[in-house]
């Protein structure tokens, strides 16, 4: 099994959804009059799709991974 020590990244997006949210739930400032709860998915959804580019940049750059499909 090969090492793949920057899918490691791919666990920002689950403790920025999961872990973060007792501390985001009690915020009461209203950006663009949305709940900040809101705000904040809304931002993950971004946050989550540079790290996936950003992890598949990595897989594209190294060759050896390119033909690996785990």
């Amino acid at each position: 099994m090969k090492r793949r020590p920057h899918r490691r990244l791919l666990l920002i997006p689950f403790l920025w959804q999961v872990g973060c949210i007792p501390l985001v739930n009690d915020i009461a400032w209203r950006p663009f009059s949305l709940p900040f709860p809101m705000v904040w998915q809304m931002a993950g959804i971004v946050v989550t799709s540079i790290v996936i580019a950003v992890v598949f940049s990595i897989d594209r750059r190294n060759p050896e991974f390119a033909n690996d499909p785990a």
